[in-house]
């Protein structure tokens, strides 16, 4: 019933649910009962066309700005490498085969960037996304590279990974926003899952007035805070169900 939910994009944001069922496959009774029973829990809302999120979905956005762990653990490093850069700090997590940004954290001169709190991100493109792929297992980043076919070979991609990984982070320029540099950083759980990065982000103006070994160290020390204050939390997977093993 929740994969109704995915189904609601930018380009989607109403559907009927007919067109919900023959997305999803569903018969046209099944289709009609996962709907009305969304619709009672708050999840989805009947309006104009169809069917749009509903109010739940924004009172469990605000438990979660409030209440999260990860982002009650990570505030305050998160807000002294933005006070201390002067910079823009977002944070990323992944789910699934998502990468979201789950905080902003404004510096002295806040920047209009695309990829804001909620909206995912392009999975091969940018720092942050990068920062994120270049720590998983290479067999799940080679299933996630098989499945979004970039147009080249695995080997050289692979490559590219390995160099970030050695470096500890990953940078772009003009990738998601025209004028926008990034720097972005793993954050762990276990010490060696990767759960999320941090990342910096500025103008060219601004970056050529950089010392970047200086601001690497910073952010780096940074996701390093992260990953131990988020360490104690004993975040977990779900269980795989066909092999009762935690997913990597």
């Amino acid at each position: 019933m929740l994969r109704v939910l995915d189904l609601f994009t930018e380009d989607t944001p109403v559907l009927g649910v007919e067109e919900i069922g023959a997305r999803l496959k569903y018969s046209r009774p099944t289709g009609y009962r996962y709907v009305r029973e969304l619709v009672s829990s708050g999840l989805l809302v009947r309006g104009l066309g169809g069917y749009s999120l509903g109010p739940r979905i924004i009172e469990l956005d605000y438990l979660i700005r409030l209440k999260d762990p990860i982002l009650l653990a990570s505030r305050q490093a998160v807000r002294e490498l933005a006070a201390d850069t002067g910079f823009d700090v977002t944070q990323m997590s992944m789910y699934g085969e998502r990468i979201v940004t789950i905080h902003r954290e404004n510096g002295s001169h806040p920047l209009e960037i695309s990829y804001g709190r909620g909206r995912p991100m392009p999975l091969f493109r940018g720092a942050p996304s990068r920062a994120i792929l270049a720590f998983m297992p290479r067999a799940r980043l080679e299933r996630l590279h098989r499945k979004y076919h970039r147009g080249r070979g695995f080997a050289r991609f692979y490559e590219e990974m390995q160099a970030i990984r050695r470096a500890g982070y990953s940078t772009s320029q003009g990738e998601l926003d025209v004028d926008r540099v990034g720097y972005g950083a793993p954050v762990f759980r276990g010490g060696r899952n990767v759960a999320g990065c941090v990342c910096v982000v500025m103008t060219r103006q601004q970056h050529e007035q950089v010392d970047p070994r200086a601001l690497v160290g910073k952010l780096l020390d940074t996701a390093a805070r992260i990953s131990d204050a988020i360490e104690p939390l004993k975040i977990t997977e779900p269980l795989n169900r066909s092999t009762n093993r935690t997913l990597p």
